[in-house]
Order: C-alpha cells, then sequence, then structure tokens
C-alpha cells in the first residue's frame, strides 16, 4: 500500500542529481518541488558531494538583439543528510539537502553570483497513516525566457501532507501548501499562492493504482486582485508490462478572477520504457498555467513536450539524448500591457558520460535551443557546450 500514499520529495545525494546545467523541464513550474526517485543504495546520515561544470554559450542573457557569448563555470559542493526510511517500517525520517553554487563569468565578471539550492523532507511513518512536510527554497539568478534577462529571485515552496488508510487499498489524504516567488527587480512582478487540496488513492491491483483530487486555493499577484482557483484531476499510476511505466495525472482549473471564470485543461505525464537491458527511453508531457513576472496581472498558458532516450555503451559509457518543445501563450488577466504574446521553445540536449567510478563521473554536453516569440523582443537562439565533473566522497 505504500505506492498509494502521496508522493515524497527525495533529496538528492548525488551531485549528478544536483545538476545545474540541465532540467527535465523548458521551464518548470513556479509551484513544482522537485520530485528525485531515492537511491536504492541508502547510506544514511551525512553525504558529501560537488559538481563542476565548465560551459560556453552562445547567448547566456537569452537575448534577441544582443547576443552575448560567454564561459560559464558553475562549482557547487553539496551538504546531504538522511535519517530514517520514509517507504518502509515506522517511525520518523529526515532528509536534508543543501548546495550552493558559484556562477562564474569569464569575461562578464560583474555578473557572477552564488545560487544557493536547500530542500527538506521530514515526517513519521505509522501503520495506516503517514505526516509529511517537504519544502524547497531556492536564491537563483539565471535568465528564462518569461523575462528575456537575468531575474534575480526566491523561490520557496512548502507542503504539509497527511495520509490515512482505512483500508488495504485504500489511501484519504489531506494536504496544504503554496509557493511564492520574489524578485529583486522592482519592474518584475511578485506572486504567490496557496492552496488545500484533499485526495484519495486506490490500489486497483499490484500494477494499477488510480486517484482523485480536488484542490482549492488564492493566487496573489502583485499589483493585481487576488484570484481563486479550483482544480479536480484523475491520476493513474499503471504498469501493464514489466518493462512499461505509466503515470499520468489530468484534470480542469478553474481561474476565477472576479469578473470571469477561466477553464483550462491540467496534464502532467510520463511513459518509461526499458525495451532492454541498458537502454531507457520516455515521453513526458505537461500542461498549466504560470505567472508572468514582466507584467501586472498576466499569465501565461504552458504546453510541452519532452522525450529522452538513454542508452548504456561499452564499458563505463553511457550515452544520452534528450528533445523537447514549449509553448506559452499570455493572457492579461488584469493590469498593464497587451497580452498578445506567443512563444515557441524547442531543445535538443545530447550528452555522453563516462562513469570512472562509483563516485566519480564525468559529462560532455551540448544543448541547443531556439525561442520563436510573436514579440520580437523575447526571441532568441542559444547553443551550449561544456563539461561536468560529478563526484561523492
Amino acid at each position: 500500500m505504500t505506492a498509494c500514499i502521496s508522493a515524497v520529495v527525495w533529496l538528492p545525494v548525488r551531485a549528478q542529481e544536483f545538476s545545474p546545467v540541465v532540467n527535465d523541464r523548458v521551464e518548470s513550474g513556479a509551484d513544482d518541488i522537485p520530485v528525485i526517485p531515492q537511491s536504492e543504495e541508502r547510506r544514511g546520515g551525512l553525504e558529501l558531494g560537488a559538481v563542476i561544470s565548465a560551459a560556453y554559450s552562445s547567448n547566456i542573457y537569452l537575448s534577441s538583439s544582443d547576443p552575448t557569448s560567454d564561459l560559464v563555470v558553475r562549482i557547487g559542493p553539496t551538504v546531504g543528510y538522511t535519517q530514517g526510511d520514509s517507504k518502509e517500517g515506522e517511525g520518523g525520517f529526515i532528509q536534508v539537502a543543501y548546495r550552493p553554487t558559484g556562477v562564474i563569468y569569464a569575461d562578464n565578471h560583474s555578473d557572477s553570483r552564488v545560487d544557493q539550492s536547500l530542500a527538506v523532507a521530514a515526517g513519521w511513518r505509522g501503520k495506516a497513516s503517514k505526516l509529511t512536510y517537504t519544502g524547497s527554497a531556492k536564491m537563483l539568478g539565471d535568465a528564462t525566457p518569461d523575462t528575456g534577462s537575468q531575474s534575480d529571485r526566491l523561490e520557496l515552496a512548502n507542503e504539509i501532507r497527511g495520509a490515512w488508510m482505512p483500508r488495504e487499498k485504500l489511501a484519504a489524504e489531506l494536504a496544504v501548501g503554496g509557493w511564492q516567488t520574489t524578485y529583486d527587480r522592482s519592474d518584475l512582478v511578485d506572486s504567490g499562492r496557496i492552496f488545500g487540496e484533499v485526495a484519495v488513492r486506490y490500489a486497483y491491483s499490484p500494477k494499477t493504482e488510480i486517484g482523485t483530487a480536488y484542490r482549492a486555493g488564492r493566487l496573489e499577484i502583485d499589483g493585481s486582485d487576488s484570484q481563486t482557483i479550483q482544480q479536480v484531476t484523475g491520476s493513474i499510476d499503471w504498469k501493464p508490462r514489466e518493462k512499461v511505466h505509466v503515470k499520468l495525472e489530468a484534470g480542469a482549473s478553474f481561474r476565477n478572477s472576479g469578473e470571469d471564470t477561466n477553464v483550462t485543461p491540467v496534464l502532467n505525464g510520463r511513459i518509461d520504457w526499458t525495451p532492454s537491458e541498458g537502454t531507457e527511453v520516455f515521453l513526458t508531457a505537461y500542461q498549466r498555467e504560470e505567472v508572468s513576472a514582466l507584467n501586472d496581472g498576466q499569465i501565461y498558458e504552458v504546453r510541452g513536450i519532452t522525450a529522452g532516450f538513454v542508452r548504456r555503451l561499452g564499458g563505463d559509457w553511457t550515452a544520452r539524448l534528450e528533445a523537447g518543445y514549449e509553448s506559452a501563450s499570455y493572457e492579461s488577466v488584469k493590469g498593464t500591457g497587451a497580452a498578445s504574446r506567443k512563444d515557441r521553445i524547442w531543445f535538443v540536449r545530447p550528452a555522453l558520460e563516462y562513469r570512472y567510478s562509483d563516485e566519480f563521473d564525468v559529462s560532455l554536453f551540448f544543448k541547443a535551443s531556439d525561442d520563436n516569440s510573436t514579440d520580437d523582443d523575447f526571441s532568441y537562439d542559444e547553443a551550449v557546450t561544456g563539461v561536468e565533473l560529478n563526484y561523492q566522497f
């Protein structure tokens, strides 16, 4: 019945999982606390690691009119701590991971900075109940497609979730949480959301789990009236075959700004397929709404798809290939600025990894991306080539 209880944020203990260069999505959702699978080899206690990368980018500011190239070096030590097991047994558990990442520009020295990332998962597990807190705090300064420039910001996300299993295959959940994004620049828009959720999960069979959830909350955007949001979704976690795993959550979101109600689809899905030993294929799709940091009272609807291929080559070599496409359509709820902008972003990212030992690996990577926007000020293209070293002490 473990699978029926809401997933916990598994904190990274390997440096590679904190990669400063690679994200699964073109632009991560502001209210997403990253879910990272827990390593099967759990040593527990204090764990230390580090990642060092050097990458040459053709457009470090994602600029359309004046692309600036530079060599960017990132150095990030990792401190992690794990105690207890949230998946099996009873009692308390905690996982904490912290990484400061020095971002150093070879030519544009004044833009060098230190990004920071902290993630926490803690709770208690009983025979028929579970209480979990998950949270993250990030101080970032990279350029985003939304703003079209480097944007120093603080991103906070928190959730408390309780689960109760009155029967062997049935679980009821209750959660409260929220997220907040605050920018250092006065011309960018801060935003935040609080929510409450009730959900029911049912293990239909050992290979199939279904669920439904209702979430209600309030969205706050600086310079605009607050909005109420309700969301209804259904989910399935299905393993039709030993080598195929399908996870899908879909539904609708109802956003009321006081004047009218907008209904938009919600989608978050992933398919994993292992056709043979040493080969993995995945496909993801998502649709959601984000708050624009550029204009008061604007939101944008994001639709995207990514696909990836991992192949273990001879010896200790592994080849990776990921590609994706994302569209963002802007809408003016209240405030200034016409919302006619539409962005279409694609990316492709091949990489070659060599694992020298269980503690050390090296990756060579390349990433090409392009944003074709209806607003020429936000169109850009970028090519990044680099090397990344990961070490776990």
